[in-house]
C-alpha cells in the first residue's frame, strides 16, 4: 500500500516536472485593431478553408502591414507636431515672450528641417542682377546726399528742445522742406534718371500657383465678406452722425456703438480665423506658404 502510494507520488512529481520543462511560446498580443481580421482567420482555420501554416502567414502580412501604417501615422504626427510648434512661437511672439527676430529664426530653422526631410519644399528666390559700376555709384551718391538732409532735419528739430509740441515740430519740418525743396527735387532726378536701368536689372518674379477654393470655401469667404461690408456700413453712418455731435456726444455715440458691435466684432475676428487656418490645412502648399508672422 505504502509502495503504491510513493509510486502515485513520483509519477505525479514527475509529470509535473515534464509539464514545466515544455517551452512556454511567447504571447504575442494582437493590436486591438487587428482583431476582426484575426478572428477570421481562426474562423478559416476552424472550418478547413485554410491550414494552421497558411493562417500564420496570413498573420504575419497583417502584423507587417499594420506596422508599416503605424509608422506613416507617426510620420504625420510629426508633421502636425512642427506646425503646432509653429504656432506656439507665432503666440509667444503675439504675447511678447520673444523678439520677432527671435521668432523668425526659430520658424526658419523649423521649415529648414522640414526642407531636409523631404516635407517641405522651399521657394527658390530668383538672384539678384548685377548693376553696372556707374549704377551703383549714383545709387551710393542718392543715400548719402538723403542721409545728410535726415540728418540736417534731425538737427533741426533737436535745437527746438524737448518741450517742443507737435504743431512746432511740423512746422519746423515743412519750412525746412521749403527751404532745401531744391536739393529734395534734385534727389529725386537722379534718382529718375537710373529708374529704367534698375527696373530692367531687376530679376522676374516667379508665378504664383492659381489656387481654386472649393465651393464651399467660396461660400464662407463671400459670407465673411458680407460681415465685414455690413460692419463696416454701420461705421460710415456712424462717422457721419458725429459731424454736427458735440464732444459729450461723440464720445456717447462711440461708445454705444463699440458696445453694440462688440460681439458681431468678435465674431468676424474669429471667423476670419478659422477660416484662414481651413483654407491653409487643404489648399496651402509648400509654394504657397505664407509667413507665420
Amino acid at each position: 500500500m505504502k509502495l503504491s502510494k510513493l509510486f502515485l507520488c513520483s509519477t505525479s512529481l514527475l509529470f509535473s516536472c515534464l509539464l514545466t520543462a515544455q517551452p512556454q511560446r511567447p504571447n504575442r498580443q494582437l493590436p486591438p485593431e487587428l482583431k476582426p481580421q484575426a478572428d477570421a482567420i481562426k474562423n478559416d482555420v476552424d472550418s478547413g478553408k485554410i491550414t494552421p501554416k497558411e493562417a500564420g502567414e496570413k498573420l504575419k502580412e497583417l502584423l507587417e502591414q499594420n506596422k508599416q501604417e503605424a509608422t506613416e501615422r507617426a510620420e504625420n504626427v510629426k508633421d502636425r507636431d512642427h506646425s503646432a510648434e509653429i504656432q506656439e512661437t507665432s503666440k509667444a511672439l503675439r504675447d511678447g515672450k520673444i523678439t520677432r527676430k527671435e521668432a523668425k529664426e526659430k520658424i526658419d530653422s523649423i521649415r529648414k528641417e522640414m526642407a531636409e526631410k523631404g516635407k517641405m519644399k522651399r521657394p527658390e528666390r530668383p538672384e539678384k542682377a548685377d548693376l553696372s559700376d556707374e549704377v551703383k555709384d549714383q545709387l551710393d551718391s542718392i543715400k548719402e546726399k538723403q542721409e545728410a538732409l535726415h540728418a540736417e532735419l534731425k538737427n533741426s528739430i533737436k535745437e527746438l528742445g524737448k518741450d517742443a509740441t507737435k504743431e512746432e515740430i511740423k512746422a519746423a519740418a515743412e519750412e525746412f522742406k521749403a527751404a532745401n525743396k531744391d536739393r529734395f527735387a534734385a534727389i529725386k532726378a537722379e534718382h529718375d534718371a537710373i529708374r529704367e536701368e534698375l527696373k530692367a536689372a531687376r530679376p522676374e518674379r516667379p508665378e504664383r500657383p492659381q489656387i481654386e477654393l472649393s465651393d464651399e470655401l467660396k461660400a464662407k469667404v463671400e459670407n465673411l465678406k458680407e460681415k465685414r461690408e455690413e460692419l463696416h456700413q454701420a461705421q460710415k453712418e456712424i462717422l457721419t452722425s458725429l459731424k454736427d455731435a458735440s464732444k459729450e456726444e461723440r464720445k456717447i455715440i462711440i461708445e454705444e456703438f463699440k458696445e453694440l458691435n462688440k460681439d458681431k466684432h468678435q465674431e468676424i475676428k474669429e471667423t476670419a480665423k478659422a477660416l484662414k487656418e481651413e483654407i491653409r490645412e487643404q489648399l496651402e502648399t509648400e509654394a504657397t506658404r505664407s509667413s507665420d508672422l
